[in-house]
């Protein structure tokens, strides 16, 4: 695997960061390069062959910098 992968995440306490933490461990264990960042730290996707997108969900919704982060996908 040679692609590059971002997994991002969203979070306000820390367990979605260990999440996207763990993701992004277990891919690069199994050979793809990989980033972890959070949201607001994200410019540029160009690098990126794929994004793993995340966020900790209060009130049903995810964060607002994540449907920011991603506008026109919605959750279910």
């Amino acid at each position: 695997m040679n692609n590059k992968i971002l997994v991002t995440y969203a979070s306000r306490f820390g367990s979605t960061e260990g999440v996207a933490k763990s993701i992004g461990k277990t891919l690069a264990e199994n050979g793809a390069k990989v980033d972890v960042l959070p949201m607001r730290d994200v410019k540029d996707l160009s690098p990126y062959d794929a994004v793993v997108a995340g966020s900790a969900v209060n009130g049903g919704a995810w964060l607002p910098e994540a449907m920011q982060f991603v506008p026109d996908i919605k959750p279910s």
